[in-house]
């Protein structure tokens, strides 16, 4: 027992003092930037990015749906009505290729809410790249009104990893003073992942 006492008080002693190994994001480290955009919003989002993230290497794509969504939102609705309430998964394409996520540092996924999820293509691209437990995963989001605690629920879920940071813009809903504010934070906490 005392043997036992002893053993363990070596080991707390030398994880205490010893280095930490930092997982921070450093200079050129790869960043995907993996967006899926009805109404370009998110899209705009995604590529303001990419100017913000010059330290670091960054590849953009595009989650695309198979089969289109239409652009009539009244049409579109019952659609995405379905998806939601049978957790649908659908089949994607990216407009850039991407083999797996295990070549990048970090991911940073953007989406819409729509009906308070995250959209079908965006869990399908998910369900089909998982993310390494080394990876940052971060997350932005364009909403009108929408509260982003479902969607980020959603991503964790069809991730199965912890989401390091977000920002969430209201197009519309908040002056441009305001989306700058939240940019400059979001490009901040992932400086600072």
């Amino acid at each position: 027992m005392k043997i036992t006492k002893f053993l363990l008080g070596i080991i707390a002693f030398f994880a205490f003092f010893l280095p930490q190994v930092s997982c921070a994001l450093e200079k050129n480290d790869k960043i995907l930037i993996a967006y899926f955009s009805q109404t370009n919003n998110t899209e705009r989002l995604a590529e303001d990015l990419i100017k913000g993230l010059t330290d670091y290497d960054v590849t953009l794509t595009e989650i695309v749906s198979v089969d289109p969504y239409s652009e009539n939102m009244e049409k579109m609705s019952p659609r995405v009505k379905s998806e939601q309430e049978n957790n649908t998964l659908i089949p994607i394409a990216l407009s850039n290729y991407v083999s797996d996520l295990n070549d990048f540092d970090a991911v940073l996924i953007g989406t819409p809410i729509w009906f308070n999820h995250a959209p079908a293509s965006v869990k399908s691209f998910l369900n089909a790249y998982p993310i390494g437990t080394e990876q940052k995963l971060c997350v932005f989001i364009t909403s009108g009104t929408s509260e982003p605690d479902a969607v980020l629920a959603d991503i964790e879920n069809y991730s199965n990893h912890k989401i390091d940071t977000y920002m969430q813009y209201r197009p519309g809903h908040e002056s441009e003073k305001v989306r700058d504010e939240k940019y400059s934070k979001f490009i901040e906490d992932l400086n600072a992942l």
